[in-house]
């Protein structure tokens, strides 16, 4: 079976761009006004928890407002990838 995800990082643009064909499930596992959190499986059992916090949140000392991490491996996992951070999207230094 071919792998449609040649870098790890295309999962976090197929949540970007909210591609529901290549979507399994999405599940929210926390929504505040100022922290949203959701794990997301893709069409090749990968597992990507996405999280978005405002700034500044007080919480904690991570500077991000987007990150994706894959928490579960692809199977097959033909490029390797490996369980973590895949990108992180940072406005922080943007004026608002």
């Amino acid at each position: 079976m071919k792998n449609k995800h040649p870098n790890a990082e295309e999962y976090a643009d197929i949540i970007i761009r909210d591609e529901r064909e290549r979507i399994v499930s999405e599940k929210t596992i926390e929504y505040e006004p100022h922290r949203i959190e959701r794990i997301y499986e893709m069409d090749d059992g990968a597992v990507v928890r996405y999280e978005w916090q405002d700034f500044p949140t007080g919480k904690t000392a991570e500077n991000f407002n987007h990150r994706f991490t894959l928490i579960t491996l692809p199977s097959p996992n033909p490029h390797n990838f490996k369980k973590g951070i895949i990108k992180t999207i940072d406005y922080s230094s943007s004026p608002r």
